[in-house]
């Protein structure tokens, strides 16, 4: 199964626009995927986790829902501060490292920038590879985001659905 990852708890953000578009694409591709939008977090998950001793039914219900089932992730990691965001950091944190091992993964980075998160991306890739999850080389960096969104904030790039979907034909077979 693959889970997509929204990696942003702000309200109204971008990145949840294009994990949905992921999410179409996938779907489009005959893949079924689960979403994971990061806003559906506990607000106290960082200190209440099983990795930290303080067990919460809520998150460790979203671990098995949707971690320890999937065999690959997509992660849509938005820039914040010229790297990834922190809760995206605590969340990985608050997983044990086993459930996290053997799994594959996808990035896509988003900015209202013009580097897409390349830095962001990186960051996540080595800690990924700490974690003995296989990264697809075939990054998708998206540059100026707020520039390929339609009126209804879609993301409706032509070249960027290219992308997603070049991203998508490398990943189902890896």
């Amino acid at each position: 199964m693959i889970l997509v990852i929204s990696g942003t708890n702000r309200e109204n953000n971008v990145t949840s626009r294009v994990a949905a578009t992921y999410q179409q694409l996938l779907k489009e591709s005959g893949q079924e995927s689960m979403l994971l939008n990061l806003q559906d977090l506990p607000v106290d998950f960082v200190f209440n986790n099983d990795v930290m001793g303080n067990s919460s039914p809520e998150f460790s219900d979203i671990i098995k829902r949707y971690i320890i089932p999937a065999d690959k992730l997509v992660v849509i990691v938005p820039e914040y501060n010229g790297g990834m965001t922190g809760v995206l950091k605590a969340f990985i944190d608050g997983i044990w490292p086993e459930k996290l091992y053997g799994k594959k993964a996808a990035l896509v980075g988003v900015a209202s920038g013009r580097a897409g998160n390349l830095r962001g991306l990186d960051h996540l890739t080595n800690i990924f590879h700490y974690l003995e999850i296989t990264v697809l080389p075939f990054k998708v960096p998206i540059s100026s985001v707020d520039n390929l969104l339609d009126v209804s904030g879609n993301l409706t790039d032509g070249k960027t659905l290219d992308s997603l979907r070049k991203q998508i034909s490398k990943f189902l077979p890896f």
